[in-house]
């Protein structure tokens, strides 16, 4: 018996050697000096150096860190610490985020391009009630707008780290996803750099957040404490004479808090205030340049366009100190007018008939005699100027089978592209801005001309892309996915063999194009192609492959299907005016091909009609069906915000 107490108490003593030394404390230490965060003493683990540190030892007033075989002694006293034998003058962290700088800092943003890509490194550490939170992390690449994508969860300490490769400076989203949501914090922005090493600290509880270190950590801290602008017009239906009197207004109310802003805090460093300025002037142009795409009704594209320039110009709305990369939002603006110069100076493409004969005369393809018919025929409506109905129904029936053919398509895309890209790049030439910003906006032009075509970007476009584009990683990585491109095709060629759906599958209840071709009325048209999905939801995505932010958004939707599967729902695609085997090769490469997936690329009449009852005003469109066959009235959540696309479909199968 007695042999028996002290094994016990020999394991009790064992334990108690080996139990995590706990230091009683809750601590965020500010450095007077600097005013940035100096340390963290929390009651399991310290946060010093952007990294993580177990107490060795935790007396009143004296501490012992250890790391990786490192010990370092913290002596604490009232408004100083003493860390590894150095004082600093400290104040106790209380407050939402870090108070003002106690100095001036004038320091630029970096200029030029990195030559190579390095990994990020990104420590987290939260404190929150909250039993199980998911965090996700964004990065938009250098070169294609596509995001680099990281979830993760804190551990039991409340601690994450994620890695990611980022080519230069770069601003980094952070959020909650899912339905795993701190309490107050949601959503986050940090601009990061290539090896760099920072800490975010949330305070869930308390509703703060501090960053320590990086290149960045003042602009990171500045940018964390607060929002100080209010929301811009949106434009929907107004005229752009109503859209910039309402864009003056706001753009007044942004310059009465900026200069507010910059009397109570006159120490905010040189990049917080470029970047606000830069960020109020996005918010002021975005809903003019998003008329240029989409002028109001009785509105020309070319009025509404000079009119916004004339609005634009003079603030020089395109330049910037602020990299590239990190000037949240203007790569949008950028795109929908620079897409609204080409649509204004692009020269008239050639009736698809006449280029198509011109083919088979030329010797580069080889019609049919009937295909030749068909088009002779077609010219020959067009000569006689026949009704649009007349048109429509042999250009749907006759032509656009041709079109679709993949030589033939490759063509076309190819006189498209040699018309339009050249153009594409003398505007960016002409916008006001750095040579690396210029650059890397042409890189990324070029990139999309490649990516989700069904072939290889013409001779001519890739020789005008060498020209243009001169830094190695850019050109490299525009080479590369022409690579990619030529690759896929080979290997499609090798498996050309489609397998049929699986009878009783969802794709199997797809309503074929024959069984709607005589449907013109967009709701009769929807319901019918609804109709075998009842006991499903449906998540209707109106999309483009000519569109960047609708491929963007797809990139977010294997996680979106992840976080609903095994739940009763179908995806149904309607893809907008765009070529038959860039539709086919598209759908494939993102592996959007899946058995719960339902695509449609339907003549324009009915693709228009359709988007007229689901009320497209922009792409992508997202929208949803209940159980029910019921079309959802208002808009979807985009799968880039999965917690909230999967919260609207979970409320649907659960009433």
């Amino acid at each position: 018996m007695h042999r028996i107490i002290i094994i016990i108490l020999l394991s009790l003593v064992a334990m108690t050697g080996k139990a995590q030394v706990k230091s009683g404390l809750d601590l965020c230490l500010r450095d007077e000096a600097t005013g940035e965060w100096l340390i963290g003493l929390f009651d399991d683990y310290a946060i010093y150096d952007r990294d993580y540190w177990e107490y060795a030892e935790a007396r009143k007033g004296r501490l012992v860190l250890t790391k990786d075989g490192q010990r370092m002694e913290v002596r604490l006293k009232k408004n100083a610490v003493t860390i590894d034998g150095r004082k600093y003058k400290t104040s106790v962290l209380a407050s939402k985020a870090l108070p003002d700088y106690p100095t001036k800092d004038e320091a630029a943003w970096p200029g030029g391009i990195h030559a190579v890509e390095d990994s990020l490194t990104l420590r987290v550490c939260v404190r929150t009630r909250k039993e199980d939170v998911e965090l996700g992390v964004f990065i938009n690449r250098l070169i294609d707008e596509k995001s680099v994508r990281e979830f993760a969860k804190p551990d039991g300490r409340g601690r994450l780290e994620v890695k990611m490769p980022v080519s230069g400076p770069t601003l980094l989203m952070m959020r909650n996803e899912f339905e795993h949501q701190l309490e107050h914090s949601y959503f986050w922005k940090l601009a990061v750099e290539n090896g760099d090493t920072l800490l975010l600290y949330i305070d869930d509880v308390n509703d703060r957040s501090y960053v320590m270190g990086g290149k960045y950590a003042r602009f990171n801290n500045e940018l964390l404490g607060g929002d100080f602008h209010p929301r811009f017009v949106q434009g929907g239906e107004l005229t752009i004479d109503s859209t910039i009197t309402e864009q003056r207004r706001y753009m007044a109310e942004c310059q009465t808090r900026l200069d507010s802003l910059n009397a109570a805090r006159p120490n905010l460093s040189r990049r917080f205030r470029s970047y606000y300025k830069d960020d109020i002037r996005n918010q002021f142009a975005y809903p003019m340049l998003l008329k240029c795409i989409w002028p109001s009704a009785g509105e020309s594209q070319r009025d509404v366009l000079g009119k916004a320039e004339a609005e634009l110009n003079p603030m020089q709305w395109t330049k910037s100190e602020v990299p590239l990369m990190c000037r949240d939002e203007f790569i949008f603006n950028a795109g929908y007018y620079i897409m609204a110069q080409v649509d204004a100076k692009i020269p008239k493409l050639k009736d698809p008939s006449d280029f198509i004969y011109q083919l088979h005369q030329d010797g580069k393809v080889q019609l049919t005699e009937e295909e030749v018919r068909k088009v002779r025929n077609f010219q020959n409506l067009l000569g006689k100027k026949s009704g649009d109905d007349v048109l429509n129904k042999a250009f749907q029936s006759d032509i656009i089978p041709i079109l679709g053919k993949p030589l033939i398509t490759q063509y076309w895309e190819w006189d498209r592209s040699e018309k339009s890209t050249p153009i594409m790049m003398d505007v960016i030439n002409s916008l006001d801005m750095d040579e690396a910003s210029r650059e890397i906006l042409k890189a990324q032009y070029l990139m999309k001309a490649i990516d989700g075509k069904s072939h290889v970007a013409s001779p001519r476009v890739m020789e005008l892309a060498h020209r243009e584009v001169r830094h190695p990683i850019l050109i490299r990585a525009i080479d590369d996915a022409n690579q990619r491109i030529a690759d896929f095709l080979a290997e499609n060629q090798r498996r050309k063999a489609e397998t049929a759906p699986v009878a009783g599958s969802i794709a199997s209840l797809r309503v074929s194009e024959e069984e709607l071709k005589d449907i013109a009325d967009g709701k009769a048209l929807f319901d019918r192609i609804v109709a075998p999905f009842r006991g499903y939801v449906v998540y209707v995505d109106v999309w483009g492959t000519w569109c960047g932010p609708c491929r963007a958004e797809m990139e977010n939707v294997p996680d979106l299907k992840k976080q609903l599967e095994g739940k009763p729902v179908v995806y149904l695609y309607f893809c907008n005016k765009s070529p038959e085997e860039a539709w086919r090769t598209f759908i494939s490469q993102k592996h959007l091909d899946t058995d719960n997936a339902i695509h449609y690329n339907l003549p324009d009449a009915q693709e228009s009609a359709i988007e007229r009852y689901l009320e497209v005003y922009g792409f992508p469109t997202y929208r949803l069906v209940d159980t029910a066959g019921r079309l959802v009235p208002g808009g979807a959540p985009r799968p880039s915000n999965i917690s909230g696309a999967v919260s609207a479909v979970e409320q649907l199968l659960n009433p």
